[in-house]
């Protein structure tokens, strides 16, 4: 086999984190009264949604903190409301990271891709995540942490994904050459430009079907059982 290593991204990869956010999110819009203040929870979650994946991109760019988006997640949509004090919203925020660690949808042929591939190769998790949420997430989701030789995680190393730095780190980490190892994953930017402009190959995990204008990607799947079809 041409590769012996798997780095593999978790959220929206195998955790269908997407769908456990907006799960959620309507819990807390609900308990917290929110549907007071905006027109229906679609309206809310889409302004919410493009807010906190705007903190995203500044976070895997670098230029915000872990703890500027921790706090800001919620803050950005719920400050300009009436009466909504700072300590409210840190409230909101605190309840939410608990709720969401227990949600445990998967994106379907985790589990199954994860018995094909365990045999075969050396599986890492590579993630942007936070170590205090990453393993309570997986264990709610039913991922077994004996699948992984590694489990790397940004706010560890210090630096994201799509940062030169941390495929090297991970490259020293697991003992292996880029050329040995293939990145999976559904982010185009963090995980798959990422991967490709440190030599790396790349599966782009991308049900959505979107485009790739700024390279082409070694492999391209739109479900996660075609990922046995080239490993």
């Amino acid at each position: 086999m041409k590769y012996t290593d798997i780095l593999l991204d978790l959220d929206d990869t195998l955790i269908d984190t997407a769908a456990n956010t907006k799960v959620t999110v309507e819990e807390i819009y609900y308990d917290y009264g929110l549907d007071a203040h905006f027109s229906s929870f679609a309206d809310f979650f889409t302004f919410y949604y493009t807010n906190v994946s705007r903190l995203w991109v500044m976070y895997n760019k670098g230029e915000i903190s872990k703890d500027e988006i921790q706090q800001e997640r919620f803050a950005v949509s719920l400050r300009h409301l009436p009466g909504m004090t700072e300590e409210h919203i840190r409230t909101i925020n605190l309840d939410y990271i608990e709720r969401i660690m227990t949600k445990g949808e998967l994106i379907e042929g985790a589990i199954d891709i994860l018995d094909y591939l365990k045999p075969r190769y050396r599986i890492h998790i590579l993630s942007n995540g936070f170590t205090e949420m990453q393993y309570k997430k997986m264990d709610s989701a039913g991922i077994a942490l004996s699948y992984f030789h590694n489990i790397i995680l940004s706010d560890v190393v210090g630096v994201n994904k799509p940062h030169p730095d941390i495929f090297t780190f991970s490259l020293n980490e697991i003992q292996a050459t880029a050329d040995k190892v293939i990145m999976i994953g559904d982010n185009l930017q963090t995980d798959i430009i990422g991967a490709y402009n440190s030599g790396i190959d790349q599966i782009w995990f991308n049900p959505d079907n979107k485009p790739s204008p700024e390279i082409v990607p070694t492999y391209i799947v739109g479900r996660l059982e075609e990922i046995k079809r080239i490993l």
